[in-house]
């Protein structure tokens, strides 16, 4: 039986999926750099430098855009509202995104 590797306490699709979504965080220009660096989110060996490297690189110049935060949020409370089939929490999450896409626009 093979032993599963872990990073921070997840398999290798979460780690890849957490490495993904820090990455776009970053501007085209900053992705640009990571990826001369080394990034690389493929392959385990791969995910776990590519990790390290965010890591090192969000100390630098992480962007913050809490507009766009507050919209990934607000999606990912409508995913979740979705699942559950709960209807009132679906167009709550829903107005929510709605919002942050008018912030984003003013």
């Amino acid at each position: 039986m093979a032993i599963k590797r872990q990073l921070d306490g997840l398999n290798y699709r979460q780690a890849q999926k957490r490495n993904s979504e820090r990455f776009f965080l970053f501007s085209r220009k900053q992705q640009h750099n990571l990826r001369q660096q080394g990034y690389k989110n493929l392959g385990w060996d791969k995910v776990c430098q590519s990790w390290n490297l965010l890591q090192k690189y969000e100390y630098i110049s992480l962007p913050i855009d809490l507009v766009d935060f507050a919209r990934k949020k607000a999606e990912a409370r409508y995913q979740k509202a979705k699942e559950g089939n709960n209807l009132e929490e679906i167009l709550a999450a829903g107005k929510s995104i709605i919002s942050s896409i008018k912030m984003k626009y003013q």
